[in-house]
């Protein structure tokens, strides 16, 4: 295909690689939607320019768009980078290596793509926290994506256990005269599908890291959680607590594992300030930071 001469201003380049102020965009999220982006960037009753915008640019080869086939109607689209945009973001030095996937080659299957838009709308969620809340901030975060480069191996009794979260997450609270506050997560997002088995595994996996110690390595950090979050009501909660339990018993890591229902499109508060968290051993729900 053959494009028109095109330059990228800054309207279209904070669709691609964010801002300054919210560096975060396609390059960062790896796909997205039109709403989760003007959630990113713009103010509410924006949307329609923002879908205009991307239009421009996937007309152009900076981004495709595709949508998931359903037997009522077409999904929203959801967007990636296309060939142009990979070159102009390679070309003002952004790393983009020959396994980053392209639109087509990125989750073909309709649940694995629900799964990472839900995903980004909790790491939209947690990105904007600095905008509604100047004591509290996102310090660091790493995507699924950018994980699969440092994956834990861990050799146990002759078994090999690659482990890849859905996202690391590294909350902050200013304190004045004090140091930071800091809370660390490892998050897992559950789309109401997976089966028992295959959950108490990763419980298990995550029991040998915890055990040994060894998000410090990756993280820089050995107080960190396992957070566990789901669209499907407090009742997928509860079961996926109980096969938690089944999995931990009475170990000492088990305070490590925290199990929450969150809204799709959540908020800022919805992930940190409600009561919302629950542990393997209490019943009453807390919030991860104080409001």
């Amino acid at each position: 295909m053959t494009y028109t001469t095109f330059q990228i201003t800054p309207v279209y380049d904070v669709l691609l690689r964010g801002t300054e102020a919210m560096p975060v965009g396609l390059y960062q999220l790896h796909l997205a939607t039109a709403d989760q982006l003007c959630r990113l960037h713009y103010k509410v009753g924006t949307l329609k320019t923002v879908k205009k915008r991307l239009k421009v640019l996937a007309d152009n080869g900076f981004v495709q768009a595709n949508s998931i086939p359903t037997k009522q109607v077409r999904s929203p689209y959801h967007y990636t980078l296309g060939q142009q945009g990979r070159r102009y973001l390679a070309a003002i030095g952004l790393d983009m290596p020959e396994t980053r996937e392209t639109s087509r080659g990125i989750e073909q299957h309709y649940l694995s793509i629900d799964h990472a838009l839900e995903l980004n709308d909790i790491l939209i969620a947690a990105l904007r926290l600095k905008l509604v809340d100047q004591r509290h901030y996102l310090a660091r975060w790493l995507h699924e994506r950018d994980l699969k480069r440092m994956l834990y191996t861990v050799n146990l009794g002759g078994q090999t256990i690659n482990l890849i979260p859905d996202a690391f997450l590294d909350f902050h609270r200013k304190r004045p005269g004090m140091a930071e506050l800091s809370v660390s997560l490892l998050l897992e997002h559950d789309s109401g599908t997976e089966q028992m088995q295959h959950f108490k595994c990763r419980i298990r996996d995550y029991r040998v890291v915890l055990q040994r110690s060894l998000c410090k390595q990756s993280f820089g950090t050995e107080n960190i959680r396992v957070a566990f979050t789901t669209h499907h009501g407090v009742q997928r909660v509860a079961q996926l607590r109980e096969w938690a339990r089944q999995e931990i018993g009475a170990d000492s890591v088990a305070m490590c594992f925290l199990f929450a229902e969150l809204p799709r499109a959540p908020e800022p508060h919805h992930l940190l300030f409600d009561k919302r968290w629950y542990t393997l051993r209490n019943d009453q729900p807390i919030a991860l930071l104080e409001g």
